[in-house]
This record gives C-alpha cells, structure tokens and sequence, in this order.
C-alpha cells in the first residue's frame, strides 16, 4: 500500500481494541486469527489466502468470533460475482471517480473517537455536479474506502457525519429503497461487518424528516435511534472533540478539502491493489457447497429490515 498516512491506528490501539473483546492478551486474539487463516486455505475456491490484517479487522468487527468471521469472509469474495453492477467497474482510477471526486465529499476522519470509533464525513461538494451523479457510485467509493480501511484501520465501529446543506433534493430521491439497501445491509454490513454506532445529520433540509419517516419502515427500531438530525454543526466538536473535527467545522483537524486530497492519493498508490482486487471472485466449481446465497444479502425480490449491530 502507499505512503500517505490515512487512518491513525496503532499497536495501541488494537490492544485496547481486543481487550473490548474481553480477549486476554494480544496472543489469544493472534490464535484466532491463525485459526480463521488455515480455515482459508482448506477452501479451494477462495482467490487467495488473505492477509493477516485484514483477517484481524474482521475478526474484530464481528466481536471476536470465529465463525462469524469466516462468514463474512465468505460473503466478502461471493459478493463481487453477485453483485457485478457494482464490483465491475469499482477501480479508482476509472475516469467517473473524477467526477465523484468533484461532486462530494466522503472522507474517514484521520483521529479515532475516544470509544474507538472511527468518523465518516459526507457533504455535497458541487452541487450542480450531483446532477450527474448516481447512487452506485457512491457505493462504489464507499466500497473503495473499505478496502483501504481494511488493511490499514483498526476502530471498534463507525460514525457517520452527513451535512446536508447544499443536497439538492432531486439527488436525494435518486437513492432507492434497494440502492440503500445494497449499500448499508449488504456491502457495509454482510460483507465488511461493519457497526454503525451513530449517524448525525446536520444542516438538515426541511424535508430531510419527511424523507427519513418515509423511510423508517425499512429500518430497525436499534437503528433508528442512532439517527440524530442535528440544526447546525455546533454538536460536532461538543460530541467529539476540536482535535477529530475538520477545520471547516470548527476543530483542528485539516480541512475536508486536504483531507479529500490525501484519500484520493491514497488511492492512486494503491492502484495495484485495487487490480488485485479487481480479479478477486469465487471459483464456484471448486465450491464444497453453497455458503452463500441470494437470500442472505437479500436480493431476490423481498425486502429484509436495514439492521446495523
């Protein structure tokens, strides 16, 4: 992976990380991972053994159990043959990523919160350019930042930040009961265990409530309650600290702009990873048998509630 240092998260981190998973020291959380990883290398039809960090992230996201782990590890290969609307043309470097670029902002904030959480930042950057901006490519760039999260993150969940101003409405009814489905159930929760522990909505519309009631019976009850509409930014370093916060809200951290910039670069020097990635898929004729189907990330037609753990 390249040189710009994304993420803060350190051996120390990790450390008070397993011990929230009630593991008794670094070794025992180590023996878990060698368990998942030869569990990886009796399974023919995976791509490849995948690496020791990214076994530990999921291992960590999915409360320290083994089994878990290796379901979503299923589900992380299996998903980029079921879903080739997405995974087909996901790389960074294609030319719409410009444009994605261009429109908004969606950035993992460099400092973790004091629970160990780590922030996710999205504001509209342009918004005459969201006219020519879909809902799968935001996916797109959700799953991109995953994957670097993956090899170089460690947080015990997520937050999200979500300003709306300057979100014309028209980009907001573009985003489907299936394109939010896709993003958060399937791709943020079946395939990369992610917990959302909150989302803040800022700035909010007028018609921002309206749209998210219309919404709510897709939602669980858990999930619900970790959404908060927020009138203006002021909560953001009240709740989190200057230190975590953009300078364009108030803290010390860079400004979503630089920070943008350095994601972005992130990106270009992990061009070859990305490739890598790209010819990852499940070999289905070595498969000893189907783990995974069409059901559990609820695409055959019947809607399942939005749950986040």
């Amino acid at each position: 992976m390249g040189s710009t240092c994304l993420l803060e998260a350190d051996n120390d981190v990790l450390r008070q990380v397993v011990k929230l998973l009630n593991y008794s020291s670094i070794e025992s959380f180590n023996e878990d991972v060698g368990k998942i990883k030869e569990w990886i290398k009796k399974q023919p039809q995976f791509p490849e053994v995948m690496v020791d960090k990214k076994i530990k992230n999921f291992l960590i996201l999915n409360k320290g159990s083994v089994e878990k782990s290796k379901e979503k590890i299923e589900n992380y290969y299996t998903v980029r043959s079921q879903l080739p609307e997405i995974f087909d043309n996901i790389h960074p470097k294609l030319s719409y990523m410009e444009t994605v670029k261009a429109s908004i902002y969606f950035i993992p904030l460099p400092k973790l919160t004091n629970e160990m959480y780590r922030i996710l930042f999205y504001k509209v950057r342009d918004p005459h350019l969201t006219e020519n901006f879909e809902p799968v490519h935001g996916i797109r760039l959700l799953v991109n930042i995953q994957e670097i999260r993956m090899t170089e993150d460690i947080t015990y969940g997520d937050v999200f930040i979500l300003d709306g101003k300057n979100t014309p409405l028209r980009s907001i009814l573009k985003v489907t009961p299936m394109v939010l489905y896709k993003a958060l159930n399937v791709i943020y929760t079946q395939v990369f265990s992610q917990r959302l522990k909150a989302v803040y909505i800022i700035n909010a519309p007028p018609y921002a409530e309206k749209l998210f009631n219309a919404f709510k019976s897709l939602l669980k009850p858990k999930l619900i309650e970790r959404i908060h509409f927020c009138e203006d930014s002021h909560i953001l370093t009240e709740k989190f600290g200057k230190e975590i916060i953009p300078a364009d809200y108030g803290g010390s951290e860079k400004s979503l702009e630089v920070l943008q910039e350095m994601l972005y670069q992130k990106f270009k020097e992990s061009e070859d990873y990305f490739t890598q990635l790209d010819k990852l898929r499940i070999n289905d004729d070595l498969k000893p048998r189907r783990l995974i189907n069409d059901e559990m990330f609820g695409l055959s037609g019947n809607f399942k509630k939005l749950e986040i753990d």
